[in-house]
C-alpha cells in the first residue's frame, strides 16, 4: 500500500479509526491512516520487533456485523497471501485482532496509474508497456481463480525502483471474487443481491452495471477502459451522473482514438485488441488476462505512433500508414489506379478469392424500399440513401471495389489502410460500413455487426447501403449470430426490411433452423406494421 494514499479522498474518518502508538494483535504498531477503500481502512504501520514498514488494511466497523463480509475478508485473506507476483501487491500476514479482521501488505513507494493520468495522454509505448504488466497480474491471479472487480487507476501502482524507472503492482485485490470453484449459492453472489457494489462507474463492465456476477472478463473490460484512457488522455465513458456513465457502458460504442487524440495513429491488430477487450459481451471478449495478454504480445512493435498534430489530416494519415510486406505487393487480381495507390502511402493489396465463402442472399435481393408512413418507427427515420451513389473518397476506392468483387481478404495487413481511414474520418460511415462488409466475407460477423451499429450511429441513411440490409439478412440466419443481426434489422429498418427478409427466406430453403429464424424476424416485423 502506498504513502501516497494519505490524501486519498476516500480516507474519511472512522469512529473506531485506530490511533497511532496503537498495537494491532501485539505486533503490529500503527503510525496513521493511508486511505480508505470500499471494505477497508489503511494504516501505516510497523511490524514488532522488526520496525519494519507495512500497511494494514482492516474491515470497516459499518460492515462488521455483516457476517458475510467477514466471512468473506477472511476467505481474502486465505487466498491473497497466496498470490505472490512481481506485478501483485503482496499479503504477508492476516488475522483478526478483537473484531477487527486485518491483512498486512508491503509498503509501496511511488505513484499511482491515477496519479500520472492527471497530466493527461501518454505515450503509446508507456501505455502498452503499462498495460502489459498489468496484465502479467491480472494473468496470474486469474489463473489462481481470482478475479480483481475493481480494476481502476486507483489500483494501479507504480512502483519507483532504484533506476529510477517504474513498475507495476496491482493493489486492492480486496474486491477479488474466488471464481473458479465457487457456485450460484457463494457469499459473493449475496452480497451483491444485498446492495454491496464492487466496481468504479467509470470502469465497470456492462455485466457489474447491470448488477449481474461479474469474472475475469469483467477486468478485461475495465483494462480496455484503462488502455483507452492511457492511449486517449480521457475516459470512454463520460457523464454528469453515475447513470450517464453507465448508460455509456451499456449501449455506447467505444469512441475511435483518432476522434479523441487525432495525433495518435493505432494499428488496426491495437484497434481490434480494444474491440474485443471493450466489447459488451462478456463471451465476446478475451476470456481472461492470459488471452489478453497473448494478444497484446502479439501486436507489431509499431503498434501506435503519434504523429505531427500540424499534420493531422486525411492526407497525412493515408502518407503515414507502413505499406504491407514486399512479398505482398503486386500480387494483385483487380487493378488499382495509380492515384489511389499514392494516396494509400504506396499500398497494394492481395485480392484472392477465398474459398468457402458462406452462402450469400441472392442478387436479387431488393434495395431498401422508402419509410412507410405506416410504420410508428419509419416515421422517426431519415430516409435510406446509398452512400456510395455521390464522389467517393479516392483513399477508399480500393476497399469499395474489394467489396463489390466479393473479395475475402487472407491478412488483415491488407486493409490496415483502412482502419486507418476508420480512424482518420471519424464522422464519416463509409470506411466503417467497408470493414463491415469485409468483415462478413472473412465470417467475422460478431466484429461486423460491431461496425455496422457504429456506422449507422454516425448516420442513419446509411441504411440504405446496397450491401448492409442483405448482409444483416444472411447473418441473422445463423446461430451465432442471428439474434443480434435481428435486432440490427429491426433498429435500423424495421418493417422497411420485409422485402429482402423475404428473399432471405426463399434463399434458406432447405436449412429448416436458419430460415425459421428469418421467419420469426419476419413475423416480429409484420406485427410492428
Amino acid at each position: 500500500m502506498t504513502d501516497s494514499e494519505r490524501s486519498h479522498p476516500d480516507a474519511e474518518l472512522e469512529s473506531s479509526e485506530l490511533l497511532p502508538g496503537e498495537v494491532l494483535d501485539g505486533k503490529y504498531r500503527v503510525e496513521g491512516m493511508l486511505g480508505g477503500g470500499g471494505i477497508g481502512a489503511v494504516y501505516r504501520a510497523v511490524q514488532l520487533p522488526l520496525e519494519r514498514p507495512v500497511a494494514i488494511k482492516v474491515l470497516h466497523d459499518d460492515l462488521l456485523s455483516m457476517k458475510e463480509l467477514r466471512a468473506r475478508f477472511e476467505r481474502e485473506a486465505r487466498v491473497l497471501s497466496a498470490l505472490t507476483h512481481p506485478h501483485v501487491v503482496s499479503i504477508s500476514d492476516y488475522g483478526i485482532d478483537g473484531d477487527r479482521p486485518f491483512l498486512v501488505m508491503e509498503l509501496l513507494e511511488g505513484r499511482t496509474l491515477e496519479e500520472l493520468l492527471r497530466s493527461g495522454a501518454m505515450t503509446p509505448k508507456l501505455a502498452l508497456e503499462i498495460t502489459r504488466e498489468i496484465l502479467e497480474g491480472l494473468a496470474f491471479a486469474h489463473e489462481k481463480g481470482v478475479a480483481h472487480r475493481d480494476l481502476k487507476p486507483a489500483n494501479v501502482f507504480l512502483l519507483k525502483g532504484r533506476d529510477g524507472s517504474e513498475h507495476v503492482k496491482l493493489l486492492d485485490f480486496g474486491l477479488a471474487r474466488v471464481v473458479s470453484t465457487k457456485g450460484a449459492d457463494d457469499d459473493e453472489v449475496t452480497l451483491t443481491k444485498r446492495g454491496v457494489v464492487f466496481g468504479t462507474p467509470a470502469y465497470m463492465s456492462p455485466e457489474q452495471a447491470a448488477g449481474t456476477p461479474a469474472d475475469e472478463r469483467s477486468d478485461v473490460y475495465s483494462l480496455g477502459v484503462l488502455l483507452f484512457e492511457m492511449l486517449a488522455g480521457r475516459r470512454p465513458f463520460v457523464g454528469e451522473t453515475r447513470a450517464e456513465v453507465l448508460r455509456g457502458h451499456l449501449a455506447d460504442p467505444l469512441p475511435r482514438l483518432a476522434s479523441v487524440r487525432p495525433e495518435l495513429r493505432a494499428h488496426e491488430d491495437l484497434v481490434e485488441l480494444l474491440d474485443i477487450a471493450t466489447a459488451k459481451s462478456p463471451s465476446d471478449r478475451y476470456a481472461d488476462g492470459a488471452a489478453m495478454l497473448e494478444a497484446l504480445e502479439d501486436l507489431p512493435a509499431d503498434a501506435a505512433w503519434l504523429v505531427d498534430p500540424a499534420e493531422v489530416s486525411v492526407a497525412a494519415t493515408q502518407v503515414s500508414i507502413k505499406p504491407p510486406p514486399p512479398e505482398r505487393i503486386h500480387r494483385v487480381g483487380v487493378a488499382i489506379g495509380a492515384g489511389a495507390a499514392l494516396a494509400l502511402g504506396v499500398v497494394a493489396l492481395t485480392f484472392m478469392l477465398g474459398e468457402g465463402e458462406p452462402a450469400r442472399p441472392s442478387a436479387s435481393t431488393p434495395d431498401v424500399p422508402p419509410s412507410t408512413p405506416s410504420a410508428p418507427l419509419a416515421q422517426r427515420r431519415p430516409p435510406a440513401r446509398d452512400p456510395w451513389a455521390g464522389e467517393i473518397p479516392e483513399p477508399l476506392l480500393p476497399f469499395h471495389a474489394m467489396v463489390e468483387d466479393g473479395y475475402v481478404f487472407e491478412d488483415r495487413r491488407e486493409i490496415r489502410v483502412l482502419y486507418a481511414l476508420v480512424q482518420a474520418m471519424p464522422d464519416d460511415p463509409r470506411p466503417i460500413l467497408l470493414l463491415g462488409h469485409l468483415f462478413v466475407g472473412r465470417e467475422w460477423y460478431t466484429h461486423a455487426l460491431a461496425r455496422y451499429e457504429r456506422a449507422y450511429e454516425l448516420d442513419e441513411t446509411v441504411r440504405g447501403d446496397p450491401h448492409l440490409l442483405p448482409n444483416l439478412v444472411f447473418m441473422a440466419a445463423r446461430d451465432s449470430v442471428g439474434d443480434r443481426a435481428a435486432e440490427l434489422i429491426e433498429r435500423f429498418y424495421g418493417p422497411e426490411a420485409l422485402p429482402a427478409l423475404q428473399v432471405g427466406i426463399d434463399d434458406q430453403s432447405g436449412h429448416a433452423l436458419a430460415q425459421l429464424r428469418l421467419v420469426n424476424l419476419r413475423d416480429r416485423l409484420r406485427a410492428m406494421q
